[in-house]
C-alpha cells in the first residue's frame, strides 16, 4: 500500500504539478464578486458571493448550479462565508455580526455556531470526513487592541488548541482524512514573515515556498495524498495585493497565477487534484477559479431560483466595534 501511495504521488507530481492548467472562471450571475474556498471529492464547491446590495452570502456550487447556503438562517441575514466542504456535504465557515465573527457548521440542514471559549472571534476553515473541524480564534484586549491568533480543532462539541511551537500567531486552515492539518504561523503580529506548517499528531513541520524573496507562505488546503495549496509572496507583494497561489507536491512547488490577474490565491484541492481559489483584477474585484487537471473544458454554471434568497439587511461587511488586523483581513482573501 505504501508503494502504491508513493507511485500515485509521483504520478501526480509529473502529470499534475507541472501541467499546463486551464483556469475556469467562477462568477455568480448578477453578483458583484465571488469567492471559491473549498472543493470535495464529489466536485462540490463552497465559497461566497456579493449580491447587488453588496451583501455577502455563503455559497454552494453543485451540479453546475449556484445555491445560496441556508438563506433563511443567519447565513442569509448576516455576513457569511463558506470555507470547506467534506464528502458528506458538511460545510464550515464564518458568520459575522457587528461585534464578532463566529465559526459555523452546516450539516444536514442543521446550523451549529462555534465560539472558542473566551475568544473575541472564531473562524472555521477546514473539515474532514470524520467531522473534525480546524480553524483559528483571536483575542483583543478591553481597548480593542489585537493580541494574537491561535489555531484550534473541534470534534463532537469539544475544542482543543492547536499552536505551532514558539509561535505568536497560528492559523489552522485545512485538514485531510488522515488528520493532517495545514496552516500558517509567525513570530509576532508585526512580523514581516509568515511560514506555512504541516501538523500530524502534534508533529509540526514548517516550510516556506521556494521562490525568490518570499516572505509570506500560507497553506490553505490539503488533500488525502498530501498535496497542499495556498498563497505566497514577497513583502512588497503581500503589502500591495500582488501575491500568488501555489501547489506543493512534496518539495516541488508550482506557482498558480490566474491569467491577467494582479493577485491569485489558492484555497482548496480534492483527491483528483481539482483546485479552487480566487483572483483579483486592478480594481481588486474578486472572482473564483477552478482547475480540473486534464480537462480543458470549463463547466457551465447557472444560478438557482433567486427567490430563495432572503432579504439581507445586515449581511454587508460588518460594522465591527473593533477593527480587524491587516494580517487577518489579508488571509481572508
Amino acid at each position: 500500500m505504501k508503494k502504491l501511495v508513493l507511485f500515485v504521488t509521483v504520478l501526480l507530481a509529473s502529470t499534475c504539478a507541472y501541467a499546463q492548467y486551464t483556469f475556469c472562471n467562477i462568477d455568480y450571475p448578477s453578483g458583484y464578486g465571488t469567492r471559491a474556498r473549498g472543493i470535495n471529492d464529489l466536485g462540490q464547491i463552497v465559497g461566497s458571493y456579493y449580491d447587488q446590495n453588496y451583501n455577502l452570502h455563503a455559497l454552494l456550487i453543485q451540479n453546475g448550479t449556484f445555491i445560496p447556503l441556508a438563506p433563511t438562517t443567519i447565513l442569509g441575514t448576516e455576513y457569511s462565508d463558506a470555507y470547506k466542504i467534506n464528502n458528506r456535504g458538511d460545510v464550515v465557515g464564518e458568520v459575522c455580526d457587528d461585534v464578532a465573527c463566529h465559526g459555523f457548521l452546516l450539516s444536514k440542514g442543521v446550523l451549529t455556531i462555534l465560539d472558542y471559549p473566551g475568544a473575541s472571534d472564531t473562524v472555521a476553515w477546514g473539515i474532514n470526513q470524520s467531522g473534525t473541524i480546524v480553524g483559528f480564534w483571536d483575542l483583543y484586549d478591553s481597548s480593542g487592541n489585537f493580541l494574537y491568533d491561535k489555531g484550534f480543532t473541534w470534534k463532537d462539541g469539544n475544542f482543543s488548541e492547536l499552536t505551532f511551537p514558539g509561535s505568536w500567531d497560528t492559523v489552522a486552515a485545512g485538514n485531510n482524512d488522515f488528520g493532517v492539518v495545514v496552516g500558517g504561523w509567525d513570530t509576532s503580529s508585526s512580523s514581516p514573515y509568515e511560514y506555512g506548517f504541516v501538523d500530524w499528531m502534534g508533529k509540526f513541520i514548517s516550510f516556506r515556498a521556494p521562490f525568490k524573496g518570499v516572505a509570506l507562505t500560507q497553506a490553505a488546503g490539503i488533500n488525502d495524498l498530501g498535496l497542499i495549496v495556498g498563497q505566497e509572496g514577497t513583502s512588497y507583494e503581500y503589502e500591495n495585493g500582488l501575491a500568488h497561489g501555489f501547489l506543493a507536491v512534496g518539495p516541488a512547488f508550482t506557482q498558480l497565477n490566474y491569467p491577467g490577474a494582479v493577485e491569485t490565491t489558492a484555497w482548496g484541492i480534492n483527491l483528483a487534484g481539482q483546485m479552487v481559489g480566487n483572483w483579483y483584477d486592478e480594481t481588486y474585484a474578486g472572482q473564483g477559479w477552478l482547475i480540473r487537471p486534464g480537462n480543458k473544458t470549463c463547466p457551465k454554471l447557472r444560478a438557482s431560483d433567486a427567490s430563495q434568497i432572503a432579504a439581507t439587511p445586515n449581511a454587508q461587511t460588518p460594522r465591527r466595534k473593533i477593527s480587524v488586523p491587516a494580517r487577518a483581513r489579508k488571509m481572508s482573501q
